[in-house]
């Protein structure tokens, strides 16, 4: 799919290896260029290091960026949600003071998480050498993750995430919580959506009634919008959105969650090969 000609489609869901995506930002671009793509955002997880580097590739590539976040915010009884905020000002100093608050916490974390890391499996992981070969400002789980993926340690991402990283509990202000999320989001001039309600990052395993509840708790915090377009939705699942969105007057956002290489499956701006996004969800945004 990758290459083939479309018109007006978008992907406002991606990643680069600033997280866990396996491309640069500006590679990143590159791709979306190679698909046709007219707009796209670089929403990577709990960062906006790579946004400066992927604005100059798309000016470049004549391609429309819009500034993006995948914030994983701590919900109710410890569940993690991923909000999306499309649109931000990334200088703006509310949404800049809660940003590094977190990722000045995931840092410090950063020494304990190793030592669990040796004592439980035997890796030893130079600190200094994660500081030299760091992609964002702060030092955070992704350069763990991007370690052993790239010395084959562990060579399924997915799984570095389930041996490695995830049994550890993240500490205090690691991860900001969904009101607050939503709140820098707002002061930062973006809208707020939520990804991926089917995944367990969401709300899988809910019932419909049990999901409307939930999303009419993230209105009531403000939240914007949804992740209306998803790779891995159902029919079942488009036509609770398509209700929810009626109902609640949402905006809707939508992309692939592109990974580059570490998922091969999903081609930007297409998914698994049926995904189309249209243009004028950004139409919307900017209204």
């Amino acid at each position: 799919m990758e290459g083939i000609f479309t018109e007006n489609l978008i992907d406002l869901h991606t990643h680069s290896y600033i997280s866990d995506g396996s491309y640069s930002p500006t590679d990143v671009i590159k791709a979306a260029k190679k698909n046709k793509l007219k707009a796209i955002s670089l929403t990577v997880h709990d960062s906006i290091a790579g946004l400066k580097e992927a604005k100059i590739a798309a000016e470049d590539s004549n391609i429309e960026l819009i500034n993006g976040i995948e914030i994983s915010a701590l919900y109710k009884d410890g569940r993690l949600l991923h909000i999306l905020g499309l649109g931000i000002d990334i200088h703006n100093e509310y949404f800049l003071n809660s940003y590094n608050k977190m990722k000045k916490a995931r840092e410090k974390s950063v020494p304990k998480i190793l030592k669990h890391i040796e004592n439980n499996h035997g890796l030893s992981i130079d600190i200094n050498y994660l500081h030299k070969v760091k992609y964002d400002e702060y030092l955070s789980r992704y350069d763990i993750y991007r370690y052993i993926l790239e010395n084959n340690i562990c060579t399924e991402p997915q799984k570095v995430w389930d041996i490695y990283l995830d049994p550890i509990p993240y500490g205090n202000d690691e991860l900001i919580t969904v009101d607050e999320a939503i709140k820098m989001i707002h002061e930062a001039g973006g809208k707020s959506h939520l990804a991926h309600f089917n995944k367990r990052i969401g709300f899988e395993g809910f019932s419909f009634e049990e999901i409307e509840d939930n999303i009419k708790y993230l209105v009531s915090l403000e939240l914007d919008g949804v992740e209306r377009y998803y790779p891995s939705y159902t029919d079942d699942d488009r036509r609770l959105l398509d209700y929810l969105v009626w109902k609640y007057q949402l905006y809707s956002s939508g992309g692939t969650d592109y990974h580059g290489a570490n998922r091969g499956n999903i081609k930007i701006g297409f998914g698994e090969g049926n995904l189309k996004i249209p243009y004028s969800l950004i139409d919307s945004l900017k209204r």
